[in-house]
């Protein structure tokens, strides 16, 4: 599937002038179910993350997306991505330029979320210092609240792969990637 949308724009950060990288896609929402399997990545989530269990918006605590998604027909999909080597930042650059990518398309779904669609996020939720379930509470903001597509069950490296034809690099402790990338979502009526 090559019918994505793509560009660059560029974001001031810090004393440096960032390239970011876009694709987006639109789908009909039935189209994305083939790269869902939450019983196989779910396992992920509990076996290798500390939000496993922790978070609201984390399994098991979160719905299934069949049912999140329900009154949705589309559901629209952006890829950011960018080089570490922009970043002057010399420990650790693949992880400092995620967190970077990763809340610009969190901030941008926030921002083009319609009122009548639901944003799926680019990570699992960041919006209070404590969630409420690690607490004993309910959620603070729950009309904040959102959900992301790993946490859901979805492969994102073949959601990546196919529909964007954008291989996931993986950085290691000698290698820093060529690019870091971020996905996330918008279901609309």
């Amino acid at each position: 599937m090559d019918n994505y949308q793509t560009g660059t724009f560029e974001k001031q950060f810090h004393n440096n002038t960032i390239t970011i990288h876009y694709k987006q896609l639109d789908l009909k929402t039935s189209e994305i179910l083939s790269y869902l399997n939450p019983k196989e990545f779910n396992i992920y989530c509990k076996n290798g993350c500390p939000n496993h269990s922790q978070k609201w918006t984390c399994p098991p605590n979160c719905p299934t997306f069949e049912n999140y998604s329900k009154d949705y027909s589309i559901v629209s999909l952006y890829l950011f991505y960018t080089s570490p080597h922009q970043f002057e930042k010399n420990d650790d650059k693949a992880l400092y330029s995620y967190n970077f990518i990763k809340e610009e398309l969190q901030t941008y779904l926030r921002k083009i979320e319609p009122a009548n669609g639901k944003m799926i996020a680019a990570n699992s939720c960041e919006l209070c210092s404590t969630c409420g379930l690690a607490l004993g509470k309910e959620c603070h903001i729950p009309e904040k609240m959102r959900y992301n597509l790993v946490a859901f069950g979805f492969n994102v490296s073949k959601i990546m792969t196919d529909l964007f034809q954008h291989e996931l690099q993986w950085a290691s402790k000698d290698q820093i990637p060529d690019f870091v990338s971020s996905v996330g979502a918008i279901l609309k009526k």
